[in-house]
């Protein structure tokens, strides 16, 4: 009695058919099979890098949403804490939109708002620092190119520091305070 595979019924049997004689649905199953068996591997990362992705275009929007409402200060005794807000975010910078947090060029620091500032010592100090920062901006910008590798340097917080301080003797000169809550959260 002799069977043979074409006759038999059993799971083995049906499986060694369908694999000598592939149906297409069978071919497009081993070919997802084989892929998904390939990249199964990859798949952490590419989840990771997606999730990083899109927490980084979550916070580019958070940060040209504040920076379309800071458009708004003009005010001239909002300008040096607002700057010193900005420059903050980037000693502390932990990747690219950190560095890049505003342009020193549009918002407070657009020429059409710097003209507002009564003339003087603090309008041409908030001036010069909107340059400063932004030639401190663009020539250190090479330290955050990266997310992965982003190392604010020592040089480049000094320079901010150095031109913060700059602002700040001329905002005390030109007699503004500052907001009860940013000193009380500087004794803190």
């Amino acid at each position: 009695m002799d069977l043979s595979f074409d006759n038999q019924t059993s799971r083995s049997a049906r499986l060694r058919r369908e694999l000598r004689n592939p149906s297409m649905v069978t071919v497009i199953l081993i070919a997802v099979a084989v892929v998904g068996i390939i990249s199964a591997p990859f798949a952490p990362g590419w989840v990771s890098t997606t999730k990083a992705s899109i927490e980084s275009l979550a916070k580019e929007d958070e940060i040209r949403e504040a920076s379309i409402n800071s458009a708004s200060v003009v005010i001239p005794s909002q300008i040096t804490p607002w700057l010193a807000a900005q420059t903050n975010k980037m000693i502390k910078a932990e990747g690219p939109l950190d560095w890049q947090v505003v342009s020193f060029r549009r918002g407070p620091c657009a020429e059409e708002n710097l003209v507002q500032l009564p003339a003087g010592k603090y309008a041409t100090a908030i001036a010069t620092a909107c340059d400063d920062l932004n030639d401190i901006q663009q020539r250190y910008s090479g330290d955050c190119f990266l997310a992965a590798s982003c190392n604010v340097s020592d040089g480049a917080k000094q320079e901010i520091t150095a031109t913060m301080d700059h602002v700040w003797d001329a905002f005390s000169d030109a007699g503004f305070v500052l907001p009860y809550e940013v000193v009380e959260e500087g004794l803190q």
